[in-house]
C-alpha cells in the first residue's frame, strides 16, 4: 500500500485520538467538580448537625467560636465600614454622572443603586473581607496545624476535629458575612448620600432619603440578601477548611495551600451568586429563562 492512501486514514486517526482525549479531559474536570462540592455539601451537612447538638458545644469550642468571631467579625468591622464607604463614594459619582447624562432624578437612580447594594455588592464584599481577612488564615492555621502533627495528637486524644476546629469556623465565617454585609450596606449608604449631598446631587433631607430607601424594601431584597450571605459564606469558609485539613507534604507547602484555598473561595462565593441570581430571578444574564 502507498504511503499517501495510508495518510487519510493516519489523520483520522489522529483526530479521533484528539477527541476522545478532550471528552476524556472534560469527563474527568466534572467529575472532579462534582467530588468537590460533594465534599463541601457533606462537611455543611456535617456543620449543620453537630452545631444543633448541644452536647458539641463544650467550653473549647465555645471559646475558638468566640476567638473566630472576634477575628473574623468584630476587628473586621472597620475594614468593612471603609469598604463601604470607598465603594459608596464611586457608586455616587457612577450617579451623578448617570442623572446628568441621562437627564433623571434621583427618585429613579436611588431604587436602582439601593437593590445594587442590597442583593449585589454588599454580599460580595462581605465575602471578599472575611475570605482575604480570615478564609486564608484558617487554610494556613489547619495546614499548619496538620503539617505539625497537632491534628493527630487532638484525634489520639479522642477529640473530634470536625467538632473542635471546623465546625465552629464555618460557623463564624457565616455569621461574620451575614454581620459585614449589613455593614457594608449602611457604610455605603451614608457615605453615599453624605458625598452626594456635599456635590449637590441628592437635594433631598436625610430622613426623606431614607424613607425613600425604606419604601424600597421589600421581601425580595430579604429573600436574596440572607442566602446569598449564608450560602456564600458556608461555602467560602468549607473550602477553606477543607484545603487546610488536606494538605500534604510539608511546611514549605502551606502557603501555596493556602493562597489556592483563597482563590478557590472566591470562585465559589462568585459562583455561588450567579446560581442563586439564577434561581430567584429566573434569568440568565438578559434572557428570562422560568
Amino acid at each position: 500500500m502507498s504511503s499517501t492512501s495510508l495518510t487519510p486514514t493516519r489523520s483520522r486517526g489522529a483526530f479521533k485520538d484528539r477527541v476522545f482525549w478532550a471528552v476524556e479531559f472534560i469527563g474527568a474536570q466534572f467529575l472532579g467538580r462534582c467530588a468537590t462540592l460533594a465534599s463541601i455539601l457533606a462537611i455543611l451537612w456535617a456543620t449543620a448537625i453537630l452545631a444543633i447538638r448541644p452536647t458539641s458545644w463544650t467550653r473549647p469550642v465555645r471559646q475558638v467560636l468566640a476567638r473566630q468571631l472576634m477575628f473574623t467579625c468584630v476587628d473586621a468591622a472597620f475594614v468593612g465600614v471603609r469598604f463601604g464607604a470607598a465603594v459608596g463614594v464611586l457608586i455616587i459619582v457612577q450617579a451623578a454622572l448617570w442623572i446628568d447624562a441621562l437627564g433623571i432624578t434621583t427618585d429613579i437612580i436611588m431604587p436602582i443603586l439601593w437593590k445594587a447594594i442590597v442583593r449585589e455588592l454588599a454580599p460580595l464584599l462581605a465575602c471578599l473581607v472575611v475570605i482575604g481577612r480570615s478564609g486564608i488564615a484558617i487554610s494556613t492555621e489547619l495546614a499548619t496545624m496538620v503539617v505539625g502533627g497537632e491534628v493527630e495528637v487532638l484525634d489520639a486524644q479522642g477529640i473530634d476535629p470536625m467538632t473542635c476546629l471546623v465546625m465552629p469556623r464555618i460557623i463564624s465565617v457565616v455569621v461574620s458575612v451575614f454581620c459585614l454585609a449589613i455593614i457594608i450596606a449602611t457604610s455605603m449608604v451614608v457615605t453615599g448620600y453624605a458625598i452626594g449631598w456635599g456635590m449637590d446631587a441628592i437635594r433631598d433631607s436625610w430622613s426623606t432619603f431614607l424613607d425613600g430607601i425604606v419604601s424600597q424594601f421589600n421581601s425580595l431584597d430579604l429573600l436574596f440578601f440572607v442566602p446569598k450571605t449564608i450560602i456564600a459564606g458556608a461555602f467560602a469558609g468549607a473550602i477553606c477548611c477543607i484545603d487546610g485539613l488536606n494538605v500534604r507534604g510539608t511546611m514549605t507547602d502551606v502557603p501555596r495551600v493556602s493562597s489556592r484555598s483563597g482563590i478557590r473561595a472566591l470562585t465559589a462565593v462568585f459562583a455561588v451568586s450567579a446560581v442563586l441570581s439564577v434561581l430567584i430571578y429566573g434569568r440568565l444574564l438578559v434572557f428570562k429563562i422560568m
